[in-house]
């Protein structure tokens, strides 16, 4: 695993650093999504290993992990924006760049599983059509993701002197209240769309209903291990709509996790 893990850093890399000169602003961003990239392939080898996958399998966990994201730095250069509405589908652009730059110089077994588990991982429903092990792994490195950003987002909510981000807060009004369509869909049980969202709060009710999206039990122990969904819920205004959100998906993760 270790020799493994040696090629894939090399390969990431080499990539990385083929973007030269970049202006201050770039390189942070670089630096900020090469970050996730490698704490997002730590959390899919520990998933695996959590779910008692084989050698072979945790490989391709962390190998999806370290390149999901692979597209965003080309996306960056050539459209100046991480927002894929207004430039290109980043796991579709990174399954591009995992063919013509990446999967001929690790060599890596099950290439249509790794190509599908990427460009799945950012989707907002996954394809019926996959089958059991492109399931697997698309569901695995879509908990990792969201587990990661979860991270970085309750820790730029709890440093009150953070600089504000607008990547993380869309660059919304703050808001007063949730909207009727994050409130209905969030007490359904359901993710919420980004169409519905109009504010902040919005925003962090969004984050708080991925966990309908989360699939294994460890990541649902990760969550709560971190109270990811505390410290959002810390960051709200407090009225009766907002605590009864909170207590339906905390009740969910906990559930879950006993499940």
């Amino acid at each position: 695993m270790e020799e493994w893990d040696g090629v894939l850093f090399e390969c990431f890399n080499g990539y990385f650093n083929s973007f030269k000169e970049l202006a201050e602003d770039k390189k942070k961003n670089f630096d900020i999504k090469k970050g996730h990239s490698f704490r997002v392939a730590d959390l899919s080898k520990m998933l695996a290993l959590k779910l008692d996958l084989g050698s072979e399998e945790i490989r391709i966990a962390y190998f999806i992990g370290l390149f999901h994201d692979i597209g965003r730095f080309r996306q960056l250069i050539e459209f100046n924006t991480f927002n894929d509405a207004v430039s290109v589908d980043h796991a579709e652009y990174s399954v591009e760049i995992m063919k013509e730059e990446i999967l001929g110089k690790v060599g890596v077994v099950k290439e249509d599983l790794v190509l599908t588990a990427i460009k799945n991982h950012n989707k907002f429903k996954l394809p019926e059509n996959l089958s059991q092990q492109e399931l697997q792994f698309s569901k695995l490195i879509r908990d990792a993701d969201k587990l990661d950003i979860l991270k970085v987002l309750t820790e730029y909510y709890s440093n009150r002197n953070s600089v504000t981000n607008h990547t993380l807060t869309w660059d919304l009004p703050k808001g007063v209240s949730v909207s009727k369509n994050v409130v209905k869909e969030i007490m359904a049980g359901k993710l919420v769309s980004k169409t519905n969202v109009v504010s902040e709060i919005d925003v962090k009710i969004m984050q708080m209903s991925w966990v309908y999206d989360l699939n294994f039990r460890p990541s649902f122990e990760y969550l709560l291990k971190n109270r990811f969904l505390e410290t959002i819920y810390k960051t709200l205004p407090k009225n009766d709509i907002i605590i009864e959100i909170y207590r339906k998906v905390k009740m969910y993760v906990e559930n879950k996790f006993m499940g």
